[in-house]
């Protein structure tokens, strides 16, 4: 099942990548995947929704529930392996399939110029976000609204962005985990400089 509804959507951005948003059809896409239309509907509503995808099929099988449950016992307040935990679910991503992340990287690169891939895009990414941060709110007992949560996604997703980047440019030649740790490991060294400077 997960393999059928994969291929549709790798199918359906290259024909994105190739035609346009509104230069292929439906029926393009069964063909090039070898399914029916019937069978296309039983896996997305939409064309739309197939080019987007299911986020599930990017990511490795117990990621969030391994997230979950690495929060240590007894704990009050924000735990101390927060960021660790964080880190470790995004290198856990980034490992998982560099050659789709990178492909997917730059179809949404291209999404930019689409004004309907563009609109879909700015519909659902803040409910992703918002989604994102209710999880990291429940796992650490937070209001979700609290801007703490803001500021550290923004970092993460932000740094995750920059690593897929340095990835393409570089060949290649480091790991997209090793990317990313080389980046937050620079962006810690920093964040840990005194907030204000000593008296002289």
């Amino acid at each position: 099942m997960q393999k059928t509804r994969t291929a549709i959507t790798r199918h359906s951005r290259e024909l994105t990548a190739e035609f346009g948003f509104n230069g292929f059809t439906i029926e393009q896409v069964c063909e090039r995947v070898g399914i029916s239309r019937r069978t296309f509907f039983n896996y997305f509503p939409s064309k739309i929704d197939a080019v987007f995808g299911h986020d599930s099929d990017a990511m490795p099988e117990g990621i969030i529930e391994r997230f979950m449950a690495a929060r240590p016992k007894d704990i009050t307040g924000i735990s101390p392996t927060l960021l660790a935990d964080l880190v470790e679910m995004v290198t856990e991503r980034l490992s998982f399939d560099e050659s789709d992340i990178v492909s997917t990287h730059g179809f949404f690169t291209a999404a930019h110029r689409d004004p309907d891939l563009l609109q879909h895009m700015v519909q659902t990414g803040p409910k992703k976000d918002a989604e994102f941060r209710e999880l990291i709110a429940s796992r650490e007992g937070m209001d979700p609204q609290d801007p703490l949560l803001s500021s550290l996604l923004h970092i993460i997703k932000h740094t995750s962005l920059q690593a897929i980047e340095a990835y393409v440019e570089d060949s290649g030649k480091r790991s997209l985990a090793e990317e990313f740790m080389d980046l937050m490991s620079r962006i810690q060294h920093i964040m840990g400089q005194p907030l204000k400077r000593s008296n002289d």
